[in-house]
């Protein structure tokens, strides 16, 4: 999906892709809104859905994993700071991790809300 420049569609920019890539909540949809039977409708969408969530706890995983080696190889040449970043950020990426998970396991469980 790009943009259109001159009659010709551009490529994607690498952050949009990123963002495609990493982040899960854009193919799902709010099952608080609308009528009962849109209720449904996006909660069953959803469940359809639930199959990409395991990828995409695994991507988060790798980025934890991933932040807290560089802040232990950072912690280890006394960089305190820069270490505390990349702690920090690989706390956010655990909660978004675990986020999914409990997502996953929601959707798994619970055919039927409605």
């Amino acid at each position: 999906m790009g943009t259109e420049i001159d009659g010709h569609n551009a490529a994607p920019s690498f952050p949009y892709l990123l963002y495609r890539y990493l982040w899960p909540f854009q193919y799902f949809r709010d099952v608080t809104r609308g009528g009962r039977m849109e209720r449904q409708q996006n909660y069953r969408h959803n469940r359809a859905m639930r199959r990409y969530l395991p990828g995409f706890v695994a991507k988060w995983s790798f980025l934890t994993v991933f932040a807290m080696a560089v802040g232990g190889a950072l912690d280890r040449f006394g960089l305190a700071v820069p270490a505390a970043g990349c702690f920090i950020f690989a706390t956010w990426t655990l909660l978004v991790a675990l986020v999914l998970t409990v997502d996953w396991l929601w959707l798994e469980r619970f055919p039927e809300l409605y």
